[in-house]
């Protein structure tokens, strides 16, 4: 019987840096695929936009951890979980974006990220995408706040220069909940889970499982 191995690896400065890296990390993919390992790309990204890199390199994976561990999809691009933000804090968010000076709201959908709001559907979470620049202590405060009346949820702030994310998600959720899911639905062990990554939203996973950052 196959002992069963996860390799989980980010994607932008991570997996991807530049092309040559990008043709020598594929090359490794494919020699752990090779070695039965199953493979996971983890990002902040969504389904759109991550599988048009995966087709545009021919990147080898078996599942697809977007949008920071919200949804999560096999290797034929269908939903196998997500995780739904509660509709009771996304008014206080668009209040909150409302009051500071932003670049754009990401609104995390399962077809996709959207900068329309439409509650008809279910939302994964929400990214408010500021400027580092207009990054200030309003903005630190306004968010402070969001979090002191809403506790139950997920907050981050990570940075990809020149922007940062202010992520809000359902309690719980992070890359590590995705791939906690993913070791569950597949019965693997935590010492058999390998992960790398480079900011902020890969911290937990790198905690939690065998983690290397880059």
């Amino acid at each position: 019987m196959i002992k069963l191995k996860l390799f989980v690896t980010d994607y932008d400065n991570t997996l991807y840096i530049d092309e040559e890296s990008m043709k020598l990390n594929i090359q490794k993919l494919n020699e752990l695929k090779e070695k039965d390992y199953i493979i996971v790309i983890s990002t902040g990204r969504s389904i759109p936009s991550i599988k048009e890199k995966i087709l545009e390199y021919n990147i080898p994976f078996d599942y697809i951890n977007c949008a920071d561990g919200s949804i999560l999809y096999d290797k034929n691009y269908h939903l196998i979980k997500s995780f739904e933000l509660k509709k009771e804090i996304i008014n206080e968010i668009i209040n909150f974006k409302n009051n500071i000076s932003y670049e754009e709201m990401q609104i995390s959908y399962i077809d996709g990220y959207s900068n329309l709001l439409d509650l008809s559907k279910e939302i994964s979470g929400i990214n408010i995408v500021i400027h580092n620049n207009n990054i200030t202590n309003k903005t630190k405060t306004l968010f402070n706040n969001l979090k002191e009346k809403y506790p139950d949820y997920n907050y981050l702030v990570y940075n990809h220069i020149p922007y940062s994310y202010f992520s809000i998600k359902q309690q719980g959720v992070s890359k590590a909940k995705g791939i906690t899911f993913l070791k569950e639905y597949l019965n693997i062990q935590n010492n058999d889970i390998y992960v790398i990554g480079d900011s902020e939203n890969d911290i937990e996973m790198l905690k939690e499982y065998n983690g290397v950052c880059v």
